[in-house]
């Protein structure tokens, strides 16, 4: 988590706004865990496709660059047609999902406590 960019984010969006927008955020890294989990591999790589391109914006605005990064490499492959079905990579964007999820539920502990 880039603390600089989530400290920017609070200075323009003010500090009461910060939790609604991580538990935002954080229900939709959820959502996406759950719908990279299910369905058939060519199902998983099409919805991929579709996350990262939205991820893109999203994990850069909350400061998850490891997940902004592999979601920007992906939607690029997407774009040029050179996505190609790969379970390990649905298992890779899995566990940066997840990783980043703790992370962001764990902050957001902190500042609501």
């Amino acid at each position: 988590m880039n603390q600089d960019r989530v400290e920017q984010l609070t200075n323009e969006i003010g500090v009461s706004n910060i939790p609604i927008l991580l538990g935002i955020f954080t229900g939709e890294l959820v959502t996406y865990q759950s719908q990279l989990s299910e369905g058939s591999l060519s199902e998983k790589m099409e919805l991929l496709a579709e996350i990262c391109h939205a991820l893109k914006s999203s994990a850069a605005s909350f400061g998850a660059e490891p997940l902004c990064q592999l979601a920007i490499q992906i939607d690029a492959k997407s774009k040029q047609n050179a996505l190609v079905e790969d379970q390990a990579l649905i298992d890779q964007v899995l566990a940066l999902l997840a990783n980043t999820h703790t992370t962001y539920v764990s902050y957001l502990e902190t500042i609501e406590a």
